[in-house]
C-alpha cells in the first residue's frame, strides 16, 4: 500500500505536551505555544504528478499552503516565522518531512493513513509526540 496524499484531515488526539516541549526546543514563543495547545487544526493533502501540497488552518492563524516535489530541499518558513529547511520523502505507506532547524537540528514527521486516520510522529532528539488527525 502506497501513502494516499489526498484527503482533508482534522487533528483529534495530539501529545500536547511533548509537542509542547518540542516547539520549546526549537525556540516557539511561550505564547504562540499555549495557543497551539487549543488548536485543532485542518490539513489538506493533494498531488497532481510529482507536485505535491499541502494547505492547512487552524482558528486564529492565516490559511497557509505550501508546494513541494518529493526529495528536493527547500526553505520554509513555519506559522511562527521561523526559516527551515525541508524534505519530504515517501517510503511505503508512510511520508516523512526532515525539517532542518536554524540550529542546526532536525525535526523528523512521519505520516501514515491508518483506515480514516492519519497518524503523525513528530521526533526532535529524544521528544517525540504522537498526533492523530481524522479524514473529514
Amino acid at each position: 500500500m502506497v501513502f494516499e496524499t489526498s484527503g482533508k484531515f482534522q487533528l483529534v488526539v495530539g501529545d500536547d505536551d511533548n509537542y509542547d516541549k518540542i516547539m520549546e526546543a526549537v525556540g516557539v514563543p511561550p505564547e504562540k505555544r499555549q495557543k497551539v495547545r487549543s488548536l485543532r487544526p485542518i490539513c489538506e493533502y493533494s498531488h497532481d504528478g510529482d507536485q505535491y501540497k499541502v494547505s492547512g488552518s487552524a482558528e486564529g492563524f492565516p490559511e497557509r499552503s505550501k508546494n513541494f516535489v518529493l526529495n528536493v530541499e527547500q526553505e520554509e518558513t513555519t506559522m511562527d516565522g521561523r526559516k527551515v529547511k525541508s524534505t519530504y520523502k515517501r517510503n511505503g505507506k508512510s511520508m516523512t518531512q526532515m525539517e532542518v532547524q536554524e540550529n542546526g537540528m532536525t525535526i523528523v514527521y512521519d505520516r501514515e493513513i491508518k483506515g480514516d486516520d492519519m497518524h503523525v510522529k513528530i521526533t526532535y532528539g529524544n521528544l517525540v509526540a504522537n498526533r492523530v488527525f481524522k479524514r473529514l
